[in-house]
């Protein structure tokens, strides 16, 4: 069955695995970084103590048993579902645009002609130009979901307007905002979307960096993965430059989907004027130490898993 698999089947069962294990791991970081990336609207000089102060009187304010720990895995069920979706339709959509790119240049080479060996053959600007491709149609398709999590992520169970589950979200954005509220955000994520474009051109540049330097045949590269060891390296590397690159867009996204965007009546402009005018350019790189520290171990755990279990597959 397994060895019946598609390219890009193998790339969205390895990309759900892998979204869905890394989400449960770096939740409580994923909250942590989007509640700091919205102090940054803030007129008080505001941060990690204040975040951390803030949870730890929720989880006491929990009637029920392991409140801490539920309020650090606060919206764990739409972050898990958001990621695991968005990972697999990111994978599947990226091979499938390498694919088409590298048939349009007609890149030739002999013997089968499997993704392995395509990906060697294809330049940076195929990578990430695949990359935009599919972080496009992913952030357009996924909008809904991230704004459903940033509220519910954003806020502590005991707040009074607080969404009380991703189904209540739903239903209360709908009757109070609209259906448009879903895509509050886009125009900042779509120019999110060249992170995952300049990660990708580093990573699997890289990756086939490696693997010529070991004067492999096309038919041996098929078959040897990267080492663990290699995928932390390059891993780290490609999310330390492509997260830290387009951070302030991240931090706009999340600012426009919160609740304070309706009624501040937020727009891209305001905002950035907002921002710039309080705390000036480091303003907009609010929580990125956070981002940074959820984001390179998170990628190295999706990678690691991704990779290797891709190969098996």
């Amino acid at each position: 069955m397994v060895d019946a698999l598609t390219p890009i089947q193998k790339e969205l069962v390895a990309g759900l695995t892998t979204g869905a294990l890394t989400t449960v791991v770096v939740h409580p970081l994923d909250l942590i970084k989007i509640r700091l990336q919205l102090l940054a609207t803030s007129t008080t000089k505001l941060g990690y103590r204040y975040i951390f102060g803030s949870i730890s009187r929720s989880a006491d304010t929990n009637p029920i048993k392991g409140g801490l720990l539920r309020e650090l895995y606060r919206g764990l069920g739409i972050n898990l579902f958001g990621n695991a979706v968005a990972w697999g339709l990111y994978f599947g959509l990226y091979r499938t645009s390498k694919d088409m790119l590298y048939d349009y240049k007609a890149v030739h080479v002999s013997g089968t002609k499997n993704d392995v060996q395509k990906d060697s053959k294809m330049s940076s600007l195929m990578f990430l130009s695949a990359g935009a491709l599919s972080g496009i149609i992913t952030a357009v398709l996924t909008n809904p979901i991230w704004v459903i999590k940033t509220r519910i992520m954003s806020t502590s169970s005991s707040d009074h307007y607080s969404y009380k589950s991703t189904l209540n979200g739903v239903k209360r954005l709908l009757s109070e905002e609209g259906p448009r509220s879903f895509w509050r955000g886009l125009i900042p994520s779509l120019f999110g979307v060249s992170q995952g474009a300049i990660y990708f051109m580093i990573y699997d540049t890289l990756k086939y960096r490696f693997s010529s330097l070991r004067h492999y045949s096309d038919d041996e590269k098929s078959n040897k993965g990267l080492k663990n060891s290699e995928i932390f390296v390059i891993s780290s590397a490609s999310k330390l430059i492509s997260v830290t690159a387009v951070y302030p867009f991240q931090l706009l996204k999340s600012n426009l989907q919160c609740f304070d965007a309706r009624e501040k009546k937020y727009t891209m402009n305001r905002l950035i004027n907002f921002i710039y005018g309080t705390e000036g350019v480091k303003g907009f790189y609010k929580g990125l130490s956070a981002n940074l520290f959820r984001a390179i171990p998170s990628t190295c755990i999706t990678f690691g898993i991704y990779e290797n279990l891709k190969s098996l597959l």
